[in-house]
């Protein structure tokens, strides 16, 4: 299946926006307007000067089946006599029902009796000139859906009732009064000018008037009684939008000595005034709108006019591809079908969305240099009607460039440019000179694509690079867009590309630009210089971690490049330190293995040609620091009480040089910190992340630690309050805080706490013996389960200044009164340990070992406890203020 979206132009030929469909060749114009719209119309012509159908009804037409009149806009036009009936004696009077539009209008805001502009009474009297008065009745009719006949005519007609409504036709019904003097030539002609059709405005959800070309032809696209009959999902209406926005948007003009009769919209520029010569000056920075046309009303000055305006009528019997086309022609735009919806575009600049280069392409390049001398031209003039010309058909001034015509050897080549919608010379003018200055973009290239140019579509501004012919992101506009296979069965996107500029939409003529813009072809000597950028991660390489710096090497022009060299070095080495990171194509260059530190780079470009970059492009203090960050705090920390067992869990920490975690605990159930709390589990080892260990009440808490033995920022700590824990029947307990009247060695008893005695050098260890021993109540062998409790502080003599904070003041651990960071250290521990007996140890028992304890069931009929206290920290110790040792069995 083969997707096709084609460009329909206002202009000839392949192009987007340059040119016009009245002098577009017959095949190229079929070939613009694309497979969907050749198909509403089996015979496309293009629309001649005076044509009825294209221009609408300009005098009173009589007939058996005439087509209707579509009024867009306001413009001066006559219309159908579909009812004439004489009554009154001796046929007094004529009654005449003239149509001017099929449709519902805004209003009939002119009416004119051969050439002559009328005043009405407020019943339809005419009242001037007053040759007329008393002569003429006119009555106006909109043609709104629930319309009602005209009662004075149905009071006076003898065939006309109430039923002949004429619902949805907009007309005037005339009532002459026989009189040869007033009318010596007959029954005079009678127009008007209508404001015509109300169209829906997707900007802000209303229908109302408007002379919006972007409207208008949504309009047409969207209505089924005259139009395409799209439905509305079927419209992009975002596109819409924009293209509504573009041309309501003010420019700044020239107009001396112009005719702006009639309802000709204007508006003042900064602080200068215009002077409407028999009119009131207007005030500076208002709009203007004349209510009237007076006889002869001129303007000087600068001024700002909508950039583009719809102002037209035509019938039914035009085909849709020349109506689509004429309506393009007012804001000089484009409209082509594009994945299932109708798409526009006017007459200006868009950024190009896309840059392409060598890489994309799937084929070679076609390129077209010039138009043929049959679709080239260098002047263009054409006639317009408005109120300038009193709405006769008139030449509006031609549009010519000398570098053109030099160009084109002097040789003189004129398109005539109808513009059918266009009713003022400022927009004539503007858009003859946007077709000029289009049409002389006239490089056109054919290729196919890879993939990434699916997100293009017709009408798309891109940039192309190619070193052959000289492009450096050269702009093109896309004409034609086609996906399909190819025969070797490849997805490819064809496209037909039009270069394009944006100085073709701005209001100045330049167009000798557009003469020295085909190519950019550069110096060999000249090589583009290249960006860099830098990405820093760690890697465990061979089980050890490693800093890795990724130095990313790019360039803009990257097809003029054959390959680049790389250097690095620490940013504390001066230059001749330089390291080579070798040479190679555009892209990532590795420096591995790299300590914690800050790294300079530098890299440049060499050409096929084998010239080097002038300059390298430098990289400054790119910072390695993998080795000294810490490991992610732990999450997710549960625990779960199995009886005489908790077990731990938590959620793996994702770093990748985590070497294990560290379980510690403490008594108290709040307040509990790291470092006044002992060791449970010294390491559990990576990927473990849960672990069971015995259970006793209290705060257990974790932290993940790296490889460097780096602990993480924060522990995380979860709770077991003592009623989780299942109790035993007989608790027997030894508390020999505050006195501890055991057995010391290295340590001593300051102010009832317990403590080493000599820990000004790390690291210092001592030990304390329970002062007695517990033996079972019945004084028997019971299996117990034991422990010891102990309710710790971390002393650190040396802590709480300035000086002694581990870290920059910004970079502190804790809080002020903690600057040390004495809650986070785990440089203190206590370890309990328990010797048994099963003989009588009031006699001469036989005592074990000491054995290192959690919690521990036991055989046995007496207990003996110790502990040890340690610190790996000069001038820390850690305090005991409570000791207690437990003896529990059922």
């Amino acid at each position: 299946m083969v997707i096709v979206t084609a460009i329909v132009g206002a202009y000839a030929g392949a192009v987007a926006l340059g040119g016009f469909a009245a002098f577009a060749a017959q095949a190229a114009l079929s070939f613009a307007l694309g497979a969907a719209l050749n198909a509403l119309s089996p015979k496309p012509s293009i629309p001649k000067l005076g044509q009825q159908e294209s221009r609408g009804y300009q005098a009173n037409t009589k007939g058996s089946a005439l087509d209707h009149q579509i009024i867009y806009g306001k413009v001066r036009v006559g219309g159908v006599i579909v009812y004439d009936e004489a009554t009154g004696s001796n046929n007094k009077y004529l009654h005449r029902i003239i149509a001017f539009a099929g449709h519902q209008i805004e209003d009939f805001s002119e009416i004119y009796i051969n050439d002559e502009l009328v005043t009405l009474s407020g019943d339809g009297n005419v009242t001037s000139p007053s040759k007329y008065s008393g002569n003429i009745r006119i009555r106006k009719h909109k043609g709104s859906p629930d319309q009602q006949a005209d009662n004075a005519l149905v009071s006076e007609s003898n065939k006309w009732t109430s039923n002949h409504r004429l619902r949805g036709i907009a007309y005037l019904y005339v009532r002459l009064n026989f009189d040869a003097d007033v009318f010596p030539n007959g029954i005079p002609t009678i127009t008007a000018t209508v404001k015509g059709k109300r169209v829906y405005n997707p900007t802000t959800s209303i229908t109302a008037w408007s002379d919006n070309p972007a409207l208008c032809l949504r309009d047409y696209l969207s209505v089924a009684t005259y139009g395409i009959g799209e439905a509305a999902d079927n419209i992009d209406d975002d596109l819409v939008i924009s293209a509504a926005a573009v041309c309501d948007e003010f420019l700044e003009s020239p107009a001396s000595k112009m005719f702006v009769g009639g309802d000709y919209r204007i508006k003042t520029v900064g602080n200068t005034d215009f002077t409407l010569y028999g009119a009131p000056n207007n005030n500076v920075g208002t709009e203007f709108i004349a209510t009237s046309k007076p006889s002869a009303v001129y303007l000087t000055g600068v001024v700002e006019t909508k950039k583009f305006t719809c102002n037209g009528a035509f019938t039914t019997a035009l085909t849709p591809s020349d109506l689509l086309t004429d309506l393009l022609s007012s804001m000089g735009g484009s409209l082509w079908y594009s994945q299932g919806k109708w798409r526009m575009k006017p007459a200006y600049w868009t950024a190009p969305v896309m840059s392409l280069n060598e890489d994309d392409l799937r084929s070679g390049i076609s390129v077209s240099t010039r138009h043929s001398r049959r679709d080239n031209f260098n002047v263009i003039k054409g006639t317009f009607r408005g109120a300038e010309s009193n709405w006769q058909f008139t030449d509006y001034p031609q549009v010519t460039n000398s570098a053109f015509l030099d160009a084109d050897n002097g040789q003189e080549s004129v398109a005539d440019v109808d513009l059918t919608f266009t009713d003022n010379t400022i927009e004539a003018r503007r858009l003859a000179r946007i077709s000029l200055e289009g049409n002389r973009q006239q490089l056109t290239v054919q290729a196919s694509f890879g993939l990434s140019t699916l997100a293009l579509q017709v009408g798309d501004n891109v940039k192309l690079s190619n070193t052959r012919f000289g492009w450096t992101d050269k702009e093109f506009q896309v004409l034609a867009w086609s996906f399909g296979l190819t025969d070797g069965l490849d997805l490819q996107v064809n496209m037909t590309l039009r270069e394009t500029a944006e100085s073709v939409y701005d209001e100045v003529d330049d167009g000798v630009v557009y003469e020295k813009d085909n190519t950019e072809l550069l110096s060999p000597f000249d090589v583009p210089p290249v960006g860099l950028s830098s990405t820093v991660k760690t890697q465990v390489i061979r089980e050890k971690l490693t800093n890795i710096i990724n130095l990313t090497v790019s360039s803009g022009s990257p097809e003029r490049i054959d390959h680049v060299e790389a250097d690095f070095k620490l940013s504390s080495q001066p230059d001749t330190e330089w390291v080579s990171l070798g040479s190679g194509q555009l892209g990532i260059f590795k420096a591995l293995d790299l300590e914690d530190g800050d790294y300079d780079f530098r890299a440049r470009a060499i050409n096929t040609f084998g010239i080097k970059s002038a300059q390298f492009a430098y990289l400054f203090n790119v910072s390695a620091s993998g080795l000294l960050a810490p490991p992610a705090d732990v999450t997710g920390f549960t625990a779960e009480v199995n009886g005489s067992v908790i077990n731990l869990d938590w959620q793996p920490v994702p770093d990748l040089d985590l070497s294990f975690y560290r379980i510690r605990h403490s008594p108290d159930l709040t307040g509990a910190t790291w470092a006044n709390s002992t060791t449970y589990v010294d390491k559990v080892p990576r990927p473990a992340s849960s672990v069971s260990v015995p259970a006793k009440a209290g705060t257990y808490l974790v932290r993940a630690y790296d490889k460097s033995q780096i602990g993480s920022v924060n522990y995380t700590t979860v709770i077991v309050p003592e009623a989780n824990i299942q109790p035993l029947a007989n608790t027997i307990t030894l508390t020999d805080s505050p006195t501890f009247t055991g057995t010391k060695s290295g340590v001593e008893v300051v102010v009832n706490r317990l403590r080493l005695d000599n820990y000004a050098t790390a690291p210092s260890t001592g030990e304390y013996l329970f002062s007695d021993y517990i033996e079972t109540l019945d004084n028997t062998v019971k299996r117990c389960r034991v422990y010891v409790t102990a309710l710790t502080l971390r002393q650190d003599d040396g802590s709480g200044l300035f000086d002694s904070a581990p870290a920059l003041f910004d970079g502190g651990v804790g809080f002020f009164d903690d600057l040390g960071g004495a809650s986070q250290f785990a440089d203190t521990d206590i370890e309990a340990y328990v010797s048994t007996t099963q003989d009588d140890p009031s006699g001469n028992p036989s005592w074990s070992n000491y054995t290192l304890i959690k919690v521990a069931d036991i055989s046995a009929r007496a207990f003996r406890f110790k502990i040890q206290l340690k610190s790996t920290s000069n001038n820390v110790t850690p305090s005991i203020s409570n000791l207690t040792a437990y003896v529990e069995y059922n």
